[in-house]
């Protein structure tokens, strides 16, 4: 189990290690005298070009807030009854 975490943790480092390597290289990015895009060229390509990702974007954040809402609900006996209840003794 240690050699398959080591192996992973080679790995991720690997991949860091490309990728700043593929993002720091000059050659990849424009020359500088590229034209300057307004904020409706901005919000043109979002909802056009990139539609379905924005949207699969989305639907994984929603799926995660409710995960988070469902891993952070206390579900102790005491707080159940309290809800069921209204928070009054008997």
């Amino acid at each position: 189990m240690r050699l398959i975490g080591t192996f992973a943790r080679i790995g991720m480092i690997i991949l860091l290690g490309t990728l700043l390597a593929v993002v720091m290289d000059t050659s990849n990015w424009g020359s500088g005298n590229d034209t300057v895009l307004t904020t409706a060229d901005f919000a043109v390509s979002m909802l056009v070009d990139w539609a379905f990702a924005l949207v699969a974007l989305g639907a994984l954040l929603a799926m995660a807030m409710a995960g988070a809402a469902y891993l952070v609900r206390d579900e102790r006996e005491v707080n159940l009854m309290w809800e069921l209840t209204g928070g009054e003794e008997e």
